[in-house]
């Protein structure tokens, strides 16, 4: 009554609220909906399903009684007032107060429906205890006659024999009287043991019944977790559905490049043997030119053999030897007669200092364009034999000196077409220098005959412009500046080292020496193309 009387007097204390200005609160029934709380909603449910209402039959009249005057209480407010904080208030409590209802209405369906189980059971037990008592009715009524027709029998014999017999058949009838009523209470215990074997099977028959519920309800939960991993094993399906779509396109991509990569492998494989191809074609060529280098340094060789004879043969005639300026050179070497051109040009010319220089450095600038013009050449060789640039360079060096220093040759010409004028003005003064060669010998001749006494010293002196014109130059203790470029043919190393032995069969065909060097130079500086 006291929670009653507290429920009727909230709407006139919210009554209060009415006078402020304040916007209205709605509270709706969203949790079942959205899943969240705010304290503007209304909570449902108000009461926790694992409360247990185990009221009695007049608590529960009283409630619903309550329940219908706080129903005309509703209606009568809701007429009244006109306040949606009051009136929202009350559906609260009307909420509650139908939760409560619908909880007691459960209850008492559940009792009813256990007390009608429990009446048919007791019914059923009525029904055999009832045939069972007529059953023992009938016996009793068999027993009762019999009983009867044995008192009769009893009676009339005792009429017959007289009273002394009354007595024993009185004993008699007493002792099957306490019989029946022993049987009596072996029957009525009988019955009370049937009925607490009922009871006890009627409570364990309510505790099945519960822990059937139980298990209900916990595999109602286990059903609603299995469905929320079920919808989470979707979700993740479909996320890897979406991760396999996005690999099998990854693959394809990867699949296109690599044909890609395939074709461009295949490509640079063709590329490949074609450049091997072309390896082995220029070692081949390579080849081709180191054998015509060996064979051009025999030639070279052979030539200076040559030369060493011619030589050894002018020294064996008897006559005295003479020399360029330093004593370095034979008179009949190659670089005696470069010397002596050298020599016949500046006593020829004489020029000045100044001049000097200038022809000089013509005479270098040849040099570096045909050494230049010969690197061209060579550069496509793979590979430098030792010594190939050195040799090579040193013949260019000599050949150019032998081309009276080119000085009014023009700056712009080749190499080749400087080669050719130098071969072709050492033809010429080869031819010059066995022509004097020969006068010389006739001249030697005839002074060996004449006596020692009577040569005349000047007499031997002889033209400025040939070979012999060297001795008059003994005296200087110096050579000229074009000459310190100049290597002697017997003294290089390199050509020393590099001496091939494949083509010994140049030896058994006499050559003149300046064929053999002319054809060396012009195969070094003109190769065979193929």
């Amino acid at each position: 009554l006291d929670s009653a009387l507290v429920l009727n007097t909230l709407p006139e204390v919210e009554i209060i609220s009415l006078l402020e200005e304040q916007l209205p609160v709605y509270r709706l029934r969203a949790d079942c909906v959205y899943g969240y709380e705010h304290d503007d909603w209304i909570h449902t449910p108000l009461i926790s399903p694992d409360t247990r209402i185990d009221l009695t039959s007049e608590q529960i009249e009283e409630t619903l009684n309550y329940f219908l005057l706080c129903a005309e209480r509703v209606g009568q407010m809701t007429k009244t007032y006109n306040d949606i904080d009051a009136v929202t208030r009350l559906l609260e409590e009307k909420e509650r107060d139908l939760e409560l209802s619908a909880r007691i209405g459960q209850s008492l369906l559940k009792k009813n429906r256990v007390l009608s189980e429990h009446n048919e059971y007791l019914e059923e037990q009525v029904g055999t205890i009832r045939e069972e008592v007529a059953q023992l009715h009938h016996e009793l009524n068999l027993k009762d006659e019999l009983l009867q027709f044995y008192t009769n029998a009893v009676e009339e014999s005792e009429e017959g024999s007289g009273s002394p017999t009354s007595g024993s058949s009185l004993d008699i009838l007493q002792q099957k009287l306490r019989d029946l009523e022993e049987e009596n209470l072996s029957l009525r215990s009988e019955a009370s043991q049937l009925k607490s074997e009922t009871e006890s099977y009627e409570e364990k028959e309510q505790q099945l019944v519960n822990d059937c519920v139980r298990e209900l309800r916990q595999s109602s939960i286990q059903i609603s977790s299995i469905a929320e991993e079920l919808a989470k094993k979707t979700e993740d399906a479909s996320r890897q559905q979406e991760e396999i779509t996005h690999l099998l396109s990854q693959i394809v991509d990867l699949q296109k490049k690599a044909k890609t990569f395939a074709v461009e492998n295949e490509e640079l494989s063709q590329h490949l043997t074609a450049a091997k191809d072309a390896q082995r074609q220029l070692t081949s060529e390579l080849q081709e030119l180191e054998e015509k280098y060996s064979e051009c340094i025999e030639m070279l060789h052979e030539a200076q053999e040559e030369l060493k004879n011619l030589r050894n043969r002018s020294v064996s005639a008897g006559t005295p030897r003479r020399y360029h300026p330093l004593g370095l050179f034979p008179m009949d070497s190659l670089a005696a007669e470069i010397e002596g051109t050298m020599r016949k040009e500046l006593s020829l010319e004489n020029p000045d200092n100044e001049e000097q220089r200038v022809r000089h450095k013509r005479v270098f600038e040849t040099v570096k364009n045909i050494n230049q013009s010969v690197r061209q050449r060579s550069a496509n060789s793979a590979t430098n034999i030792p010594g190939s640039n050195q040799t090579l360079s040193s013949l260019i060096i000599r050949l150019t000196l032998f081309s009276d220093c080119s000085v009014d040759a023009p700056e712009k010409r080749s190499g080749s077409e400087e080669l050719k004028l130098a071969l072709r003005r050492l033809s010429l003064r080869r031819q010059n220098c066995l022509s004097e060669r020969l006068f010389f010998e006739g001249e030697r001749e005839r002074r060996n005959r004449q006596p020692a006494d009577s040569v005349d010293y000047s007499n031997r002196l002889v033209h400025s412009e040939s070979i012999m014109s060297l001795g008059a130059w003994a005296s200087r203790p110096y050579l000229p500046d074009k000459l310190q470029i100049v290597k002697p043919l017997e003294g290089d190393r390199n050509t020393q080292n590099i001496y091939p032995k494949t083509f010994l069969r140049y030896r058994s065909r006499p050559r003149p020496p300046t064929m053999i060097l002319f054809n060396s130079l012009w195969g070094l500086m003109h190769p065979r193309k193929h």
